[in-house]
């Protein structure tokens, strides 16, 4: 195998690599957006609590309440179904790259 060959195969693992790297931040990314909104739901519902009901309980604060919780247990469902996923799919293409590391990379060009 040629020294273009092996650093073509070399770019190729470092792109999936990378590729993996974002998927996994792109995940970290919608469990935060999730959370921000969550947040916000809540913090309307109290703010109304506070302000407009006059510390009694209103359907609006309920379901506001309700969103928001919602958002955060479905954000957090999403990032660990996405989470795993993403680690399968991490480890499968190790598994790949490390026969084609261990043939065709050499230890001086490290």
């Amino acid at each position: 195998m040629t020294q273009k060959e092996k650093d073509k195969l070399k770019l190729e693992a470092l792109r999936t690599r990378l590729s993996i790297r974002q998927t996994a931040m792109s995940c970290e990314r919608s469990l935060l957006s999730y959370i921000r909104t969550a947040c916000v739901f809540v913090s309307l519902a109290f703010t109304y609590l506070k302000i407009a009901s006059y510390d009694q309980f209103d359907v609006f604060v309920i379901v506001m309440f309700a969103i928001g919780f919602f958002f955060l247990f479905f954000g957090v469902i999403e990032y660990v179904i996405a989470k795993r996923k993403t680690k399968v799919i991490g480890r499968h293409v190790d598994r790949e790259f490390l026969d084609v590391n261990d043939k065709f990379f050499d230890e001086d060009d490290e």
